[in-house]
């Protein structure tokens, strides 16, 4: 039902949750809460709508809103479980014997201040800290198996950009080239989003300009 050709391996998902234990350990983080989709996906291997804690030492656990089964198929992370509402996280670690954490780190860079405040309430006792940097730093090296598809994603993007050879002709219009050229990319599998960490920033994943239009100024640090 599900396809799990391009599941992350269970080894990369250790590896990269030993790596965050480590630094939470030196900043004295008891415990992390991931929530923002992209963390999610590197620490537990799907985008499924929940969170993933992660304590100082030990099992993570992985707590999905929507949709579990679809979850499970994705993910290699040991613990799995269904819950209505973040509001359930506190008897969830119960659940598994995880104690509460006297620190707890979360994406303060990226989280919404009313998620910011629903979590302070669930963890009235505990401290909250910023994980944002440990998160940052070791997403930014990247391991033999990322590097792999990074080399397969790369000999794609040269095939969708070698494919305007095919389309553009004199008097095309932008949008109408681009839209052919972005058709070919998905055809070889691009999800047609790029994810941008930047708060209240998106990054579209292909622009095509020509003459004055492409001298028009962007509204932040990346291509207009």
């Amino acid at each position: 039902m599900f396809n799990t050709q391009y599941n992350t391996p269970k080894s990369e998902l250790e590896s990269r949750i030993q790596k965050l234990q480590s630094g939470m350990a030196e900043k004295n983080i008891n415990g992390a809460l991931i929530m923002q989709n992209t963390d999610l996906y590197y620490f537990s291997g799907t985008a499924q709508q929940g969170q993933l804690y992660i304590p100082f030492k030990g099992k993570p656990l992985l707590m999905i809103q929507k949709e579990l089964d679809r979850a499970k198929a994705e993910s290699a992370i040991e613990n799995i479980v269904s819950i209505d509402s973040p509001s359930q996280i506190p008897d969830c670690l119960k659940q598994y014997k995880i104690d509460t954490p006297r620190t707890l780190g979360l994406e303060l860079d990226v989280l919404p201040t009313g998620l910011y405040f629903k979590i302070q309430k669930l963890f009235p006792a505990t401290g909250i800290l910023d994980i944002s940097d440990q998160i940052r730093l070791i997403r930014a090296v990247k391991s033999n198996w990322e590097m792999d598809i990074i080399e397969e994603a790369s000999l794609l993007a040269d095939q969708v950009a070698g494919s305007a050879q095919e389309f553009i002709k004199e008097g095309i219009p932008e949008i109408e080239l681009a839209g052919k050229i972005e058709a070919f990319a998905r055809k070889l599998g691009h999800q047609g989003i790029i994810r941008m960490r930047l708060w209240g920033s998106e990054l579209f994943y292909g622009h095509l300009m020509a003459g004055v239009s492409a001298a028009v100024p962007s509204y932040l640090s990346s291509p207009t």
